[in-house]
């Protein structure tokens, strides 16, 4: 299954994505700032944007 994720960044936003990740997963995350975005693994994508700009 595939997901997105939004303010992956947050404190909730990184569990999710951690168990998302860890339960197989294909996970893209929408961040303004992906140095906050803690790990990386084969099944993360991590697309860098403002959501309004």
């Amino acid at each position: 299954m595939k997901i997105i994720v939004f303010g992956a960044t947050g404190g909730v936003g990184q569990f999710v994505v951690k168990q998302a990740v860890e339960s197989g997963f294909e996970v893209t995350t929408f961040v303004r700032t992906p140095t906050k975005l803690e790990g990386t693994h084969e099944n993360l994508t991590v697309i860098k944007r403002d959501a309004f700009h």
